[in-house]
């Protein structure tokens, strides 16, 4: 991860003009049904969800931007499987490490700030456990999924504004977890809506 971040910071630099801007930003996220249990058929579930902090690096460059950074999202509540309606899987923990890398189009908004939206992916790293009856099953992995991206960025004063932001990702793992027949081959789903808010500072303005 630390090398994707560096490759990253090396390229922007060296694209950056006069009038372009660097920007740093922290967020706090949120996201719902973490591993889709809602989606996979035949469940019943109480979904999990998590929180998550993060760290935006992005580069706008007149109308286009690239927007890259980690972020790290933790359970504040499991995946709870009732009924025993996925086989022996009983209940989901699962920690996710993005480092994402998208590009788009800023669109100013006048005595605002300026709304941006684009596409790319996330390279993830997956961690946590599946809960089964006959044990712990650990999550660890590395994948990638494809995304979309939208924000916005309200002025505070001239070199920081307020950040909010909204992500779609979708992304499966291979089978971690082999439960009954019903869910012989039981795989994460990393898809799904995330959505952040935060601070970010710019380096450098138009």
């Amino acid at each position: 991860m630390k090398r994707i971040v560096v490759i990253f910071l090396i390229f922007t630099a060296n694209m950056l003009y006069a009038e372009d801007k660097f920007s740093v930003g922290l967020t706090g996220g949120y996201q719902y049904d973490v591993g889709m249990l809602s989606e996979k058929s035949g469940i019943q579930a109480d979904v999990q969800q998590n929180i998550s902090a993060g760290l935006v690096l992005k580069v706008d460059m007149s109308r286009l931007f690239i927007r890259s950074g980690a972020e790290y999202s933790y359970p504040f509540s499991k995946g709870q499987i009732t009924n025993s309606s996925a086989g022996n899987v009983l209940e989901t923990e699962i920690i996710i490490t993005e480092v994402p890398l998208y590009a788009g189009i800023n669109l100013p908004i006048r005595d605002f700030g300026l709304f941006y939206m684009g596409g790319g992916g996330s390279y993830i790293f997956g961690s946590g456990h599946v809960k089964t009856s006959s044990g712990n099953e650990k999550i660890n992995e590395q994948l990638f999924g494809w995304g979309l991206i939208a924000g916005i960025e309200s002025e505070i004063y001239s070199d920081a504004s307020l950040l909010l932001e909204w992500e779609y990702m979708a992304a499966r793992s291979s089978p971690v977890a082999s439960t009954s027949p019903a869910y012989e081959d039981y795989c994460i789903d990393y898809s799904g809506y995330r959505v952040r808010f935060g601070v970010i500072y710019h380096f450098r303005k138009y």
